[in-house]
């Protein structure tokens, strides 16, 4: 009986530290000076980490991409209902972050100046209407002249880790998500044979 307590215990406390949420910082920049920096905050403020910039570590040389693993990635996106549960994943995802602040800045040009209008035709509804995602402040400047492409992005996000863990379990043990299973694991079954 002892020992049906304490397993209670752990798991009380474990889905109490997953409740607490979680509050991410970052500021992005492509510009020349490539700004990057992603701060985590976790017990209301008590705990902080910076996660960038990262110190520079040895470059690993880039894995060569082998036919079964396209072969695997191929076989897993012809899996029925796989686009629609990423989807549904993505929504899940996005319903669950807490946008405290977010100010987006984009300059952006493509080849033909036709399609940075076009481009810029499609986007102007979400500047139309900011505040569709929370507070967010967005700015879009389109570069006819050249093709360009530069973003800032700052802002503060919350994050209760709870809710994240309970989507992906849910996404998974789904018929979708088990089929996925199923393929990732025959086809790691016939690449070890």
């Amino acid at each position: 009986m002892l020992a049906l307590y304490i397993v209670a215990g752990i798991l009380l406390v474990i889905v109490l530290a997953f409740s607490i949420p979680v509050n991410l910082s970052f500021n992005f920049r492509t510009d020349v000076a490539g700004q990057r920096m992603l701060r985590v905050g976790w017990l209301f403020g008590l705990v902080e980490k910076n996660l960038l910039p990262r110190k520079k570590k040895l470059a690993k040389k880039p894995r060569k991409t082998k036919k079964r693993d396209l072969k695997t990635v191929l076989t897993l996106i012809r899996t029925r209902g796989v686009l629609t549960g990423i989807i549904r994943l993505v929504r899940r995802i996005l319903k669950s972050l807490r946008v405290r602040q977010l100010n987006a800045d984009l300059r952006v040009g493509l080849d033909d100046p036709a399609d940075t209008g076009i481009m810029y035709a499609v986007l102007w509804p979400l500047m139309v209407r900011p505040n569709l995602f929370g507070p967010v402040t967005s700015r879009i400047e389109p570069v006819f002249e050249e093709p360009v492409f530069e973003a800032a992005l700052q802002g503060e996000v919350t994050i209760v880790p709870a809710q994240m863990v309970a989507n992906l379990l849910r996404s998974i043990f789904s018929p979708t998500g088990l089929r996925v299973v199923k393929v990732m694991v025959v086809s790691r079954w016939k690449r070890k044979r």
